[in-house]
């Protein structure tokens, strides 16, 4: 090797691995292997500079000088020929796996190489016994040993975490109290950038002895989440959870398979306990899906009136019934902009008034889906909604508008999925109240029926110009579809 470094020889290798060196940075996107090969060039540029200055300069040089020169070429052309060759080793290694190998493993064979090229070179070239001097200095080594053991332990460490691998580069990982994604394996530490954007150095030798939950290591699949939450005894779980999955139904960026689970986790003083486990591609995702379930779950419970227990000592004083969403002239507005109760008289939309359930949506949510049945009507009190059929929007909702009428009064599956653009609170009358209209009304039928099929036709148009195909219907067909559901002479 020495006789090679020695040779002329050693110019025309150097010219070559130059070229190879520039040809792959350019053709390179990876912005990791174009620093490793630049560290290889600056390496090989200087060799050439040193040969040149030998060259020029050799003959007036003090024969130590010379000597030193010599040195200093064979060890840039020794280095540069090392760190080309370990940056197309890594570079080979980030192809064929899909994490990047660690930093340090990378220094561990540059520093390595580094040693055994300069260790003969020096004693060949300058009578320099690296070897003998580490053997003679124990009384040094021992100093070193105790002044760098923290130092040394948290390298020893690091070489451990590498054979083990109990988690790499791009991993999600909690280790102690800190979970985020594993950015840099280093000699002394382990770098970890949390959800937050903070990057917390731990040293490697916590790492080894804590426990390291990872949560990227299962070749693809899913990554499980839980929530738990508390809702009161006065209501059955099987409802709890059926509320629950229907939720989650919906809920964006979470897996379908495997589908998500909720469970009765316990009994204890603020209530029944429940278990949300749900599925999430990265685990990065968790948190945000998991903001999106709480969220959503307040909106559902809040309208199917399930309480939220939590540990409070309260006093509340009231001297009459709770306020309303809106105010009742807010209410008597809406009544008789909708063309379907203006046929009522004043005494009867007051009653109407009086029956309405506010119920209230989170934006994102499905109020209705296109298919299923149905026995509600709405009227919009507040935020936008979008109609949507085929998953084409066809129109959008907006304060005083209103839908769910024709599945209430003709029993006919929903039309078209109404979803919430922004939150928004609901007025809602269901099958009941109509039925009491029509027995204490019996001609409002043929009067509803007319304004029904009116709607009917706007609603049809608007599916037929997205694309849906629809069928006519008349207003006869739902006079007789609603004398049969409220059975009716």
């Amino acid at each position: 090797m020495l006789t090679f470094l020695q040779s002329h020889l050693t110019l025309t290798v150097g010219v070559v691995l130059t070229l190879v060196v520039l040809v792959a940075r350019a053709a390179s996107s990876d912005s990791s292997f174009r620093r490793d090969l630049r560290g290889a060039l600056y390496f090989l540029v200087a060799f050439f500079a040193l040969r040149v200055v030998e060259k020029e300069l050799g003959p007036l040089l003090h024969e130590r000088a010379l000597q030193v020169l010599r040195v200093a070429w064979m060890l840039t052309f020794a280095f540069g020929c090392i760190r080309a060759g370990v940056s197309f080793g890594i570079q080979l290694l980030r192809l064929r796996s899909a994490m990047p190998p660690p930093k340090i493993l990378r220094d561990v064979l540059d520093v390595t190489l580094y040693a055994v090229a300069v260790l003969p070179i020096l004693k060949t070239q300058l009578d320099i016994d690296l070897t003998s001097l580490v053997a003679t200095s124990a009384i040094l080594s021992v100093v070193l040993g105790l002044a760098m053991q923290d130092t040394l332990g948290n390298l020893f460490a690091g070489l451990s975490l590498q054979l083990e691998q109990p988690y790499q580069v791009g991993d999600w990982v909690t280790i102690k109290d800190v979970t985020g994604r594993v950015v840099q394996i280093a000699w002394r530490a382990t770098r970890i950038e949390t959800m937050r954007k903070e990057i917390v150095t731990l040293p490697n030798n916590v790492c080894s002895k804590e426990s390291v939950k990872n949560y990227s290591r299962g070749a693809g699949q899913p990554v499980a989440a839980d929530i738990y939450f508390h809702a009161a005894y006065d209501r059955a779980p099987n409802e709890v959870k059926a509320a629950v999955l229907e939720v989650l139904e919906n809920v964006p960026l979470m897996q379908r398979d495997p589908p998500p689970l909720c469970r009765t986790w316990g009994f204890d003083e603020m209530g029944v306990r429940y278990q949300v486990r749900y599925y999430v591609e990265d685990f990065g995702q968790s948190d945000w899906v998991m903001e999106e379930i709480y969220t959503r779950l307040w909106y559902r419970f809040r309208r199917d009136g399930i309480e939220l227990p939590y540990p409070q000592r309260a006093v509340h004083l009231r001297n009459g019934p709770p306020a309303s969403e809106f105010s009742d002239e807010v209410v008597d507005e809406m009544l008789r902009r909708v063309d379907l109760f203006k046929v009522l008289q004043e005494e009867e939309r007051v009653r109407l008034r009086q029956e309405m359930v506010p119920k209230r949506f989170a934006k994102g949510e499905h109020v209705l889906e296109q298919g299923e049945s149905g026995n509600t009507l709405y009227l919009v009190g507040s935020g936008s909604l979008s109609v949507r059929a085929g998953g084409v929007e066809v129109s959008r909702l907006t304060r005083g508008s209103y839908f769910g009428e024709m599945s209430l009064l003709t029993g006919e599956p929903r039309a078209a999925t109404v979803v919430a653009l922004t939150d928004v609170v609901l007025l809602e009358l269901g099958r009941p109240v109509f039925a009491r209209l029509f027995e204490a009304h019996p001609e409002l039928a043929p009067k509803l029926s007319g304004m029904l099929a009116h709607r009917r036709t706007q609603l049809d148009a608007a599916m037929t110009a997205s694309g849906e195909t629809v069928e006519p219907t008349d207003e006869h067909h739902i006079l007789d579809r609603l004398k049969s559901i409220f059975r009716l002479s």
